[in-house]
């Protein structure tokens, strides 16, 4: 396979240097349809693909074929999914959350604290007020499938209660009724899994 840069245009380069994508994180998938390129891709690790253009002319795309240029955001939900972070469990009484603090964090407590903080502020995550992390696992690769993976595991658990956070109104997507380490054992396989 030729060096993905020496097939990309100006304007690509300039807008995956913009986005910090790395040149090695794009497999060329040209004349290849999604149904191909999506496994592919995955099997060599990467996020991003150079494929036949969207309707805009943009040849850069995830690998289910979103154009990462019509819709930047493709990039960040990318990012988010395999790049580093905390996974955490917090708990309040019979509830527990599991979640997950992105990217570069330098001091883990302190991210720990502000999450907790979070939490707890404006009547607290699902209503409720005293929230405590209880186990953190810091991971350099796919925290944030480790995060939906153990979310996923977790499912039958689930509880959806609405919360005030930032003046609005919103629903839990990440509380579960169920035992400390249960919740700890779901990001235990998650983690196993994304390895």
């Amino acid at each position: 396979m030729e060096n993905i840069l020496s097939i990309l245009t100006k304007d690509e380069k300039e807008f995956i240097k913009h986005h910090g994508i790395d040149p090695s994180d794009i497999y060329d998938a040209r004349g290849e349809i999604v149904k191909v390129y999506h496994d592919k891709a995955k099997k060599q690790g990467c996020g991003f693909v150079l494929s036949n253009p969207c309707p805009y002319g943009h040849r850069l795309k995830d690998r289910s074929g979103h154009c990462i240029v019509c819709r930047p955001m493709v990039i960040a939900i990318r990012k988010r999914e395999s790049g580093t972070g905390v996974v955490y469990v917090a708990v309040n009484g019979k509830y527990t959350k599991v979640g997950m603090i992105e990217n570069n964090i330098k001091d883990v407590g302190k991210a720990i604290d502000k999450r907790e903080y979070r939490l707890n502020d404006e009547g607290g995550y699902g209503g409720r007020s005293g929230w405590t992390t209880v186990k953190t696992w810091q991971l350099e690769k796919n925290a944030g499938k480790v995060e939906r993976e153990a979310q996923n595991i977790l499912e039958n658990y689930k509880v959806e209660k609405n919360y005030i956070h930032s003046g609005e109104l919103h629903s839990t997507k990440e509380l579960f009724e169920c035992s400390i380490q249960t919740a700890v054992n779901a990001v235990k396989k998650a983690i196993e899994l994304y390895k």
